[in-house]
């Protein structure tokens, strides 16, 4: 990023010229200025040009990164909507499995219920009641009930 920004200000002076003053202090240090030096300082005036084939040469390379960067953008936002698609069938498969389950276990709670209801139907059904006539007389016990099984 900073290679981009450095390049557009390089590239927004087109053919650049400017004078350049290179000045070196009483203390040693070197500043580089667009005015001249004041007197007492030594001043050394650089003559710089702008090299149109540099010039170009960096247009063409600032141009060839944009591109890499564009084309980085736009795989990095595929891979993002693939992730999403991919991470939203992964859920819907999830939700479907666990409606697969949620079915399967209510069906064999339904066949557990309906073989209970058989087993007691034919528990029932082998019962046989018989029941003695009410023939009570006097000092002798109620009539006895009796369950006979097959």
């Amino acid at each position: 990023m900073r290679v981009l920004i450095l390049l557009t200000m390089v590239l927004s002076y087109h053919s650049a010229s400017a004078e350049v003053f290179k000045c070196i202090g009483k203390d040693g240090k070197t500043v580089y200025q667009a005015k001249s030096c004041q007197t007492s300082d030594k001043t050394v005036q650089l003559d710089i040009q702008a090299n149109e084939a540099q010039e170009a040469a960096a247009k063409a390379k600032l141009e060839a990164l944009q591109n890499e960067q564009e084309a980085a953008k736009a795989a990095k936002l595929e891979a993002e909507r693939r992730d999403a698609m991919l991470k939203n069938q992964t859920e819907s498969t999830n939700a479907l499995k666990q409606s697969a389950i949620a079915q399967q276990q209510q069906v064999e709670a339904e066949q557990r219920q309906a073989a209970a209801l058989e087993r007691q139907t034919q528990q029932n059904s082998n019962r046989v009641l018989i029941v003695a006539p009410p023939t009570a007389l006097p000092g002798m016990p109620a009539p006895v009930t009796t369950e006979i099984l097959r």
